[in-house]
């Protein structure tokens, strides 16, 4: 997994790398899943949920969306919790790595860019699901966010 791609997602709210080779699939209501095109691949799937109050400043937003010591701070300020939890479908056990970052968006407004990589539980010793694993860390670590209100703007990553 050497060769990446930019994915800027609903017009640059949120920007960061894929493999070169997987598929992307877009929902006309929001989100969007990022795939390698094999049965044995797990499954990224983005979404961002927006929230607005009436005189909480943003960045106080940003910082209550998760429980105090449930989240680190990114080297970009944005709190991001990072968790795997378990589940089942179709009689098959999964692992769901979650990434959820809270992005403040001046003035009273909080972003909720969330990754999840869904594999079938076990899988994650597999060395091609440890290296997409430790490529998703990476990038969604390094992801930019946009502050700007609607779907574009200044980015800070």
């Amino acid at each position: 997994m050497t060769k990446a791609k930019k994915i800027s997602y609903r017009g640059g709210i949120v920007t960061f790398s894929v493999p070169e080779s997987w598929r992307e699939e877009y929902e006309s209501s929001g989100g969007a899943t990022f795939f390698e095109d094999r049965s044995d691949s797990g499954t990224l799937r983005l979404n961002v949920l927006s929230f607005e109050s009436k005189d909480e400043p943003a960045e106080k937003m940003a910082l209550s969306v998760f429980p105090a010591g449930s989240y680190e701070l990114l080297p970009n300020g944005f709190p991001m919790r990072y968790e795997v939890t378990e589940a089942s479908e179709h009689g098959e056990n999964l692992h769901l790595h979650s990434w959820s970052i809270a992005v403040p968006v001046p003035p009273h407004s909080v972003r909720l860019a969330m990754f999840r990589h869904t594999v079938l539980a076990g899988q994650e010793s597999d060395p091609l699901i440890s290296a997409e694993l430790d490529f998703l860390q990476r990038s969604i670590r390094s992801a930019a966010f946009s502050q700007a209100s609607g779907v574009a703007g200044d980015f800070r990553q």
